[in-house]
């Protein structure tokens, strides 16, 4: 459980995507994010490099590398492009969780894994209603924020119903979507959901659909926490890197005891909120409970990830606010990652009802 070690597969992954990332991701990330362009080439070239299979297992079409694979390739991206991690990490990471050992489901899980759907995530805290009986509900409800909003093929719902919990699919005829100006994850189509009497189709209810939306929220918890780990560590690499060039008094500021000291501290968060991830990712690949884990590790990394952006932003001074620096975009995505589903707020309650 303490071996942080990569296996021989993870580190392959990790290479596929540096050089995917290098090629790709890092050369279009900030027009994406600036105009709000959305990345899908991004996603098909990940689909064509068999990574939106990633946590989903072989037997539903993926690549069954499990959540530590999954988190490797998502700090990697996120450090160059947190609009296509996040992308990522809802479509495998959360929608794969929620359907995974769901027969209704199988059929979809290929398809994700293929990225011939594209699929998004909205939970239970948007409190969506469901009515009707049978494999197929109408759905009542709104939820802001959601990630590929006017962009994905099929939404995953976690609903509520008179009868229990219920999980469906929506197909986009059936969804009202407009686009939001939001704060981060600018690039991944963020935006606002009507579901006014949308015709879903049940893949799950009762108890089966209660482990699904926990399923799916473990996912989100995991996911989350490596996006922010990855764009901590960007925001880290490219403040060092200006400090070591910018000349104050005489010397570097990285010369400066205030500076540096910084510079350490934002490490040393980092380092924690790795190791709390992997920690996670590794109890969820191996059967364990990795609720507690991962709900630590969401709030460890979103805080070190907002930690290193602010002082990038305040140590490059006037230029940090210039988009062409970077560290103004893992900032704002940062921000973003805090308030996403139910924030971390309610990280602390759960964490709480755990006894944690």
């Amino acid at each position: 459980m303490h071996n942080f070690a990569l296996s021989e597969e993870q580190q392959m992954v990790k290479e596929t995507i540096a050089k995917f990332v290098e090629d790709v991701a890092a050369q279009k990330a900030l027009d994406c994010d600036e105009h709000a362009r959305f990345v899908r080439p991004q996603i098909e070239q990940l689909a064509e490099l068999g990574m939106l299979g990633l946590p989903i297992a072989e037997a539903d079409g993926g690549a069954g590398m499990g959540c530590v694979a999954t988190v490797v390739a998502l700090e990697e991206i996120a450090g160059a492009c947190g609009s296509t991690a996040r992308l990522l990490a809802c479509h495998a990471g959360v929608c794969g969780a929620a359907l995974a050992g769901l027969p209704a489901g199988k059929a979809l899980l290929g398809e994700l894994a293929s990225g011939s759907k594209l699929a998004t995530w909205i939970g239970p805290e948007h409190g969506v209603r469901a009515k009707g009986e049978g494999d197929a509900v109408s759905l009542e409800g709104r939820a802001e924020l959601v990630t590929a909003s006017t962009e994905a093929d099929v939404f995953i719902v976690a609903a509520k119903a008179a009868t229990g919990h219920v999980l469906c699919v929506v197909q986009r005829a059936a969804v009202k979507a407009s686009p939001s100006r939001s704060l981060g994850f600018r690039a991944a189509a963020p935006g606002r959901i009507e579901l006014l009497g949308a015709s879903a189709s049940v893949v799950a209810r009762g108890a089966d659909a209660e482990r699904a939306a926990a399923a799916a929220h473990l996912g989100a918890c995991i996911t989350a926490a490596a996006l922010a780990c990855g764009m901590a560590q960007a925001s880290l690499r490219l403040t060092a890197r200006y400090a070591g060039e910018r000349i104050a008094f005489g010397k570097p500021l990285t010369a400066q005891q205030a500076v540096a000291h910084k510079l350490v501290e934002v490490q040393r968060k980092i380092e924690c909120a790795r190791h709390l991830t992997y920690h996670a990712a590794r109890l969820q690949d191996a059967g364990d409970d990795a609720r507690a884990a991962s709900f630590r590790a969401k709030m460890e990394a979103v805080e070190a990830a907002v930690l290193a952006a602010d002082e990038g932003v305040q140590i490059h001074g006037g230029y940090g606010y210039v988009v062409e620096y970077h560290v103004e975009r893992h900032y704002r995505d940062a921000k973003t990652l805090e308030v996403l589903e139910g924030g971390c707020e309610a990280l602390r309650d759960q964490l709480a009802s755990l006894g944690a």
